[in-house]
């Protein structure tokens, strides 16, 4: 666990678009070596290439959105809610440290990678970029911050697709797009 704490620090320090576009490119390497996947590679940062950034940036979104909404689910809902893993992370945001933000990164790969399968490297950058979205909020309670920076993301995510073409919206549509009128 140190190693993913120090791992987590060095994460932290990015901002977070550069944490997401840098989670798009670990999930590119992974498919192409999987070693990528393993704690140890996070010590090599990927370079973003600037023409890629946008598409890595969109890519890290895909991956990030649904594991923090489900890893939300899993430790905030009402059976989560009470849960050791959960006052430990209420306790730990409290610090408002940077060691407090290492350890509740720590603790929050476990559970993305058993709960949700994400390859360890990845589980540890998610992590991280939880802990920094969190972190914003004027509580001290993970749950209550973490459910605010879900609900403005579905916000940012929704009025990004309603601004963007049915094909580049990264949301499947359940429905057709109206025809435009004759």
């Amino acid at each position: 666990m140190a190693e993913i704490e120090a791992v987590a620090q060095n994460l932290l320090a990015l901002d977070e678009d550069e944490l997401m576009a840098q989670i798009g490119a670990r999930s590119q390497a992974i498919e192409a070596s999987p070693r990528a996947a393993s704690i140890d590679s996070l010590e090599e940062e990927i370079p973003v290439p600037r023409g890629a950034f946008d598409d890595l940036l969109k890519a890290g979104k895909n991956i990030f959105a649904p594991a923090s909404s489900q890893a939300y689910k899993l430790l905030c809902s009402p059976i989560g809610g009470d849960s050791d893993l959960a006052k430990e992370l209420d306790k730990l945001m409290s610090e408002k440290t940077s060691e407090a933000a290492g350890k509740m990164t720590a603790a929050l790969a476990p559970v993305l990678v058993g709960s949700l399968g994400l390859p360890q490297s990845i589980a540890v950058m998610v992590g991280s970029l939880i802990v920094k979205k969190v972190a914003k909020g004027t509580s001290d309670l993970i749950c209550e911050n973490w459910k605010a920076a879900l609900d403005g993301t579905a916000t940012a995510t929704a009025t990004a697709t309603d601004a963007s073409s049915p094909e580049s919206s990264p949301i499947a549509h359940s429905e057709p797009p109206n025809p435009p009128e004759s």
